[in-house]
């Protein structure tokens, strides 16, 4: 590819979209993939490249792909880059990007769709029960201390989307532990438990 640009935006209801203009080499024209993100896709794309370049830094890099609704994000380690599919009627298109570039880009989502989850209903609660939460040692021998106070950082993120998320389907058994005192003790062992199988998931290595 000689050029290409990134845009990844939101809007005030949680969507957004994502667009990819690109010029491969040795072609005249400009080629353009772009897909319109429900708020359950932004979330679903936060998760998928957080969880992936915590296993590129902290754990073993792997292959992952991701399907959203006409777009699909596979994530190639062995080039660290993000292959780009867009599917229309019986059209594809599809592009590359570098997985730096596109990181970058993805900050600014990163952070509206964790204020999002933050500043929802449920957000002070789960903050609170996330904050107390810590790593299994066996996921974390590896690591320095800067390095597991990073990667509980993170973690604590991504359970927090994946517990907002929970909390918001129609009828949830969670939302009715959160909205509840005696049960909270149940809600915390969900948290604890999310949060030891992210780590052991995505920190395990390879060698």
């Amino acid at each position: 590819m000689a050029s290409k640009i990134l845009i990844l935006s939101t809007r005030e209801n949680g969507s957004g979209r994502i667009s990819l203009t690109h010029k491969a080499e040795g072609a005249s024209g400009i080629s353009r993939i772009s897909a319109d993100l429900s708020r359950d896709d932004l979330l679903q794309l936060v998760l998928f490249c957080e969880g992936c370049d915590l296993r590129r830094i902290y754990g073993s890099p792997a292959p992952a792909e991701l399907t959203l609704d006409g777009l699909s994000v596979a994530y190639d380690p062995r080039q660290d880059e993000l292959l780009l599919s867009r599917q229309v009627g019986f059209s594809e298109k599809s592009a590359r990007v570098g997985y730096a570039a596109f990181l970058a880009e993805m900050a600014g989502v990163v952070e509206t769709v964790i204020d999002q989850a933050e500043t929802s209903k449920h957000g002070l609660t789960l903050k609170t029960l996330l904050k107390d939460t810590e790593l299994p040692d066996a996921a974390v021998t590896h690591l320095t201390a800067d390095q597991i106070a990073e990667v509980r950082h993170r973690l604590h993120e991504m359970a927090l989307l994946m517990l907002y998320d929970r909390a918001m389907e129609k009828g949830a058994r969670f939302a009715k532990l959160l909205r509840t005192k005696k049960f909270r003790p149940e809600a915390q062992a969900c948290a604890d438990d999310l949060v030891a199988a992210l780590a052991q998931s995505l920190l395990a290595r390879g060698d």
